[in-house]
């Protein structure tokens, strides 16, 4: 009974340290938008991109992207013809759409499983399905919109989806970049 009480004692006690993470913020060097992010997620800037991803092995192909659009020309010119582009991805299935308000704008946010057989590089069969949840944000003034957006496989993907919905409540984009 003392082992047990004990035991019970040891869990209670790591319980709240289990839930205390770290965090790092990142600011855009030119002030487009700050992120807050777990400490021990690796971050990489792209051109108009940062990318983020948890650490280990079983977070391989799980991480969340924030993204500036458009960039080239065969990118979505706004926020409907991004949305309008993932329903049409026929092996895409639309979970959920809703109205949300992330970073202080309206958003759509959209949840999606890919419908098509994983596979890896040597043709093995990957566990599946590969989820993906998108947060769409309002154009600006300049007609630049954001992109929020988390995906993954399996265990990794569902731990990583409370992560995501921090992330996405901590956005902070620059009032210069005001919706329109």
């Amino acid at each position: 009974m003392r082992t047990a009480l004990a035991l019970l004692a040891c869990l209670q006690l790591s319980a709240p340290a289990r839930g205390a993470i770290a965090y790092t913020r990142f600011a855009h060097p030119k002030g487009e938008y700050a992120i807050e992010y777990p400490s021990d997620w690796k971050r990489s800037l792209g051109l108009q991109a940062v990318s983020l991803r948890p650490p280990g092995r079983d977070g391989v192909g799980t991480g969340v992207a924030l993204e500036r659009y458009p960039f080239g020309k065969d990118s979505p010119k706004d926020p409907d013809a991004f949305v309008a582009a993932l329903k049409a991805d026929t092996i895409k299935k639309i979970d959920s759409e809703k109205l949300v308000e992330a970073a202080g704008r309206k958003a759509r946010r959209l949840a999606l499983t890919v419908t098509a057989e994983l596979k890896g590089q040597y043709g093995q069969k990957l566990a599946g399905p590969r989820r993906e949840v998108y947060i769409v944000f309002s154009p600006s003034r300049d007609g630049s919109f954001y992109v929020l957006r988390l995906a993954g496989v399996g265990k990794a993907f569902e731990a990583a989806l409370p992560e995501f919905d921090r992330v996405a409540g901590k956005l902070v984009l620059a009032p210069t970049l005001a919706p329109k």
